[in-house]
């Protein structure tokens, strides 16, 4: 009943303002109209643009209903889901489609021809799939269950299947939340963990570093989630929207010897992943618990493979000089559509299998 009146308030204010601010345009278009406009179409096409010049913009309106939705009807747009106490989640990580064992399938043989694309370089590889927030903070889902995240978790099967590569899982021990209230990403906490036991893995495998690297700690300042940029409640009053969260300012700092002539090497670890290496100071944390400096060329937006697909397609060179490439993705991406580079590289694996 909320809702139902909430949106017939909305409709009708639009259409009391479209009367208002419009009657002039529409008056113009009623008196200028020709028996031609009438037949080939232009008629509708004057009428709509003077609706839609005379419907009013104002952020402060929008704001002021998306939070009006969120705070009573507990509603995040379509797609975002509002969990418990101002928890938000991506609805990729909870939603279920047709075509999702579909692109596992497609990724599950990607998979192999992948790590040996890598190995086949001589650099090792580091493969970390990074669990669905929805499957980690399952709990303030508000009476929803983390059923597709673990549909997902079938792919590691895959994952046991390989040889040569170091596979590293970040869920055993993994710290409470570990991931932000209004973001898909992990938090700083998360971050950190997942650097240290990443760390671990690569100093079994090629040593330890050499690097001096220091940690730099700054000041503390809000933080605007990407769900709820995606969800709009960034333009909501205050008292209607989630409280902001806070971030605090993270570098790392390396200490270099030698003159200002003398020639830097080459990063010996490379960091091919997605929005997740990118955020909550992963990269810094990284270089810390690695001693070692690390070559960052992830992608926002990468999903399962697109930053490694750019070293193997346009860097192989770079790739075969380092000692590590780290392979980081989210597991929500396994059911999203294949890229136009997953596309690329399936259809020549394909070709190349039918010889």
């Amino acid at each position: 009943m909320i809702r139902a009146l909430l949106v017939l308030a909305v409709i009708f204010s639009g259409l009391a303002a479209v009367l208002t601010r419009g009657h002039d345009a529409l008056g113009e278009v009623l008196r200028t109209t020709t028996v031609n406009d009438l037949t080939n179409g232009q008629f509708a096409q004057h009428i709509d643009k003077a609706i839609f010049n005379a419907v009013p913009r104002s952020s402060t309106l929008d704001g002021l209903v998306i939070g009006a939705q969120y705070r009573l009807l507990h509603d995040a747009g379509r797609q975002v889901h509002a969990g418990c106490g101002d928890w938000l989640y991506s609805i990729e990580e909870l939603r279920a489609d047709r075509s999702d064992a579909d692109y596992m399938k497609a990724r599950a043989e990607l998979l192999p021809y992948l790590v040996r694309s890598v190995l086949r370089l001589g650099t090792a590889l580091v493969i970390v799939p990074v669990p669905d927030k929805a499957e980690r903070v399952e709990e303030q889902l508000c009476g929803m269950r983390a059923l597709q995240s673990r549909s997902r978790d079938h792919f590691r099967e895959e994952l046991a299947r390989i040889n040569g590569a170091i596979i590293v899982d970040v869920r055993p021990d993994w710290p409470r939340p570990g991931y932000w209230h209004q973001d898909t990403h992990w938090d700083q906490s998360g971050a950190r963990f997942a650097a240290d036991k990443i760390a671990q893995a690569i100093t079994v495998t090629i040593g330890p570093g050499g690097d001096k690297v220091r940690l730099s700690e700054g000041t503390w300042r809000n933080r605007t989630g990407d769900l709820a940029r995606l969800a709009g409640l960034t333009e909501a009053p205050i008292r209607l929207a989630p409280a902001p969260e806070q971030e605090r300012d993270v570098k790392a700092e390396i200490e270099r010897g030698g003159g200002l002539l003398d020639d830097a090497e080459d990063a010996s670890v490379i960091l091919a992943g997605s929005s997740f290496s990118l955020n909550s100071a992963f990269a810094d944390y990284l270089q810390v618990a690695l001693s070692r400096e690390v070559a960052q060329v992830s992608e926002p937006g990468g999903g399962f493979a697109g930053a490694l697909l750019g070293l193997l397609e346009k860097n192989p060179s770079g790739l075969a000089k380092a000692k590590v490439v780290i392979w980081e993705w989210p597991m929500r991406s396994l059911t999203a559509p294949l890229t136009d580079a997953e596309r690329r590289f399936l259809e020549r694996l394909r070709k190349q299998a039918a010889r």
